[in-house]
């Protein structure tokens, strides 16, 4: 009940202090009272016999370094490519030799029937609802960046296989590679683009499930992916069309198999753990710090084994770094060649290569710090694109599990290696918080997106804790069997109530204060020109481009009929140029709403004219469309 008046504060803003107090009240009076649990970690602290064939990790290692003048020039070649597999083929066999392939564990990502699957297939299907409903008009605007990732794409298409695309700022490309093979069926648009990475969000939820499973049981993985399920945040950053899409779902297996790894000692499980890190490099630039996180925690595990009560040798630490490397080849290569192009992005944040640093970096540091940790519960990011502006980061609901969880799991640590849930929460908060020449980007929804498994695992963690407490077979201290017997169904309702209420609150969240907070209330400029320029097919079209108030490259890739190289933009009328060019017979030239003296100019140059306004649904115009014709002469 703290908890929740806590968070209800926070969200009304009038006393945040007594809110977050109120809430970490809550927290740690719940972590007291609430039964413990005991964790499965590895049984014995001696490290058993494990097989690794060192001589095919040799192979391996032969064959990664025969793919790198094929690796060179930032292209993926066959000359690199083949090798560059058969190394990682060869790894797979030397971390699992014949004898364990016969009578080896399942995979943690097996799935027998039971309930908590039925509950994750409910939760795949809701997720799938609110990821790809609509998908092709919201949002409908592409923005700066979804233009660069249409290019990028079309690049694969075209039969260029780049390692890294070095269109501004510079993108790690494997999102690109699975977009391209949604967009061989679908076509390259925007709204495959959109599609794709709705695809990863809504596959994304089960692999929530097995991480919660591998980290407690069933019923924890299935809170999970209930949560991510109907999570706004991740339904708004899978519905964007952004690359980051895939680092929440990659980070979650290697922190899976990382688990799995220290528990049972097998090199398999390190491997699996190491090779999803290195593809995180791929993902996103927040998610260079994985495999950063993933190698440290390692050595931790190494350093502390029987205090930590791990399975692990040096040699699984020295495995997991070769595997990393040679995964992550190609991008190792390319970094290589051309560092400052491959970290400009993040220098541009952490340096003053765009704007100059502050003159306490320490403080701004700090401050980055806190803001990003109240985007949980408290303030979130308020750039209308990654979220409702300002709005907190999670739901109600999931912000006070979150609560819950977070103190549970510091004071009773009922998670299987629960330690690595926190290294990982941290470190990948990390990218946000270096933002130190842009400190009012923090939060970013879309920066810090690596955390949002870690952050529901902590809120299962909260639902689970609260589901056992009040359904265990003992009863309650200080409570009469009969009031037991009212109380626990009721404190059952509550939690599934309040999950439901939260699903049920994140549709008009998402469609209706979302879609108000987009430009024009998700009307897309760029769309509207484009459809006026894909119209006008008898002559050359500008676009009078001051004042700035759209994306060129957005009109231009969303071009259906019309070549985009036959639109010219102008900053300024001057007679002799562009539109005013007497040698062009005809001409379509859309101005701004307050270009009135633009629209003068041009009627008193043309021989014929007309100008159409295009207005929005709410009657305010959109822009002028003036379409010119001269006399043949």
């Amino acid at each position: 009940m703290a908890g929740a008046l806590g968070q209800l504060l926070l969200d009304r803003g009038t006393l945040p202090a007594l809110g977050g107090a109120l809430l970490a009240a809550g927290g740690i009076l719940f972590a007291v009272l609430a039964p413990g649990r005991k964790r499965c970690l590895s049984g014995p602290s001696a490290v058993p016999q494990m097989c690794i064939h060192w001589p095919t990790v040799g192979i391996a290692a032969g064959l990664a370094l025969l793919a790198v003048p094929g690796l060179a020039a930032n292209r993926f070649t066959l000359a690199g490519v083949m090798p560059w597999l058969g190394a990682i083929i060869a790894l797979a066999i030397a971390v699992w030799p014949q004898r364990d392939r016969t009578v080896a564990r399942r995979l943690p990502l097996s799935v027998t029937f039971s309930w908590p699957v039925v509950v994750v297939g409910l939760a795949v299907i809701v997720g799938a609802f609110l990821r790809l409903h609509r998908i092709h008009s919201i949002p409908l605007e592409m923005g700066c960046d979804l233009p660069l990732i249409q290019g990028n794409i079309a690049q694969i298409l075209d039969g260029e296989f780049p390692i890294f695309f070095e269109s501004h700022p510079g993108r790690e490309g494997l999102f690109f590679y699975l977009a391209a093979a949604v967009a061989s069926v679908a076509g390259l648009s925007h709204v495959s683009i959109k599609i794709a990475a709705a695809l990863i969000g809504v596959a994304s939820i089960p692999v929530m499930y097995w991480l919660g499973k591998e980290m407690w049981d069933r019923w924890a993985g299935a809170a999970a992916a209930v949560l991510l399920s109907i999570s706004h945040w991740h339904i708004i950053l899978s519905r964007m069309g952004y690359r980051a899409v895939l680092l929440p779902p990659l980070a979650s297996l290697c922190l899976l198999f990382a688990v799995r790894g220290l528990m049972t000692g097998q090199p398999r499980w390190y491997a699996l753990s190491a090779g999803f890190a290195a593809l995180c490099l791929q993902t996103y630039n927040a998610g260079m710090v994985v495999p950063l996180l993933l190698m440290g925690a390692l050595l931790i595990a190494a350093a502390f084994r029987r205090q930590l009560q791990v399975r692990i040798s040096w040699s699984m630490v020295l495995l997991c770094a070769l595997v990393i490397l040679i995964v992550a080849l190609p991008l190792v290569c390319y970094a290589l060649e051309d560092p400052a192009r491959y970290l400009y992005r993040a220098a541009t944040r952490a340096t003053s290569i765009e704007a100059p640093l502050p003159a306490r970096p320490l403080a701004t540091w700090l401050g980055n710090g806190a803001r990003a940790a109240a985007m949980f519960q408290y303030r979130g990011d308020t750039v209308y694109v990654t979220n409702v502006p300002g709005y907190r980061q999670l739901g109600f609901a999931t912000a006070l599990f979150f609560a819950l969880g977070a103190a549970y799991c510091a004071l009773r640590r009922p998670l299987n290696h629960g330690w690595l849930l926190w290294l990982f929460l941290i470190g990948l908060l990390l990218p946000s918080t270096l933002s130190l020449a842009f400190p009012d980007e923090v939060p970013s929804a879309v920066r810090s997106i690596g955390v949002l498994p870690m952050a529901m695992m902590l809120a299962a963690v909260g639902v689970r804790a609260a589901s056992c407490w009040l359904t265990g077979g003992s009863p309650q201290p200080g409570r009469s069997g009969r009031l037991n017997a009212v109380v626990r169904p009721l404190s059952v309702v509550a939690i599934v109530g309040g999950l439901l209420a939260e699903a049920v609150a994140v549709y008009p969240l998402y469609f209706g204060r979302y879609v108000s907070a987009q430009p024009y209330q998700n009307q897309s400029i760029s769309l509207e020109m484009a459809h006026v320029i894909d119209a006008y097919s008898d002559g050359q079209a500008y676009i009078l481009v001051a004042p700035f108030w759209y994306d060129g490259n957005a009109v231009r890739a969303q071009l259906v009929h019309a070549v985009p190289d036959g639109v010219q933009e102008v900053t300024v009328l001057e007679p002799g140029q562009g539109p005013l060019d007497r040698s062009v017979p005809r001409a379509l030239v859309i101005v701004h709403p307050d270009g009135l003296e633009a629209l003068s100019l041009l009627e008193g140059d043309y021989d014929r004219s007309i100008v159409l306004g295009h207005r929005w649904e709410d009657g305010s115009l959109a822009f002028w469309a003036f379409y010119g014709e001269r006399k043949a002469e």
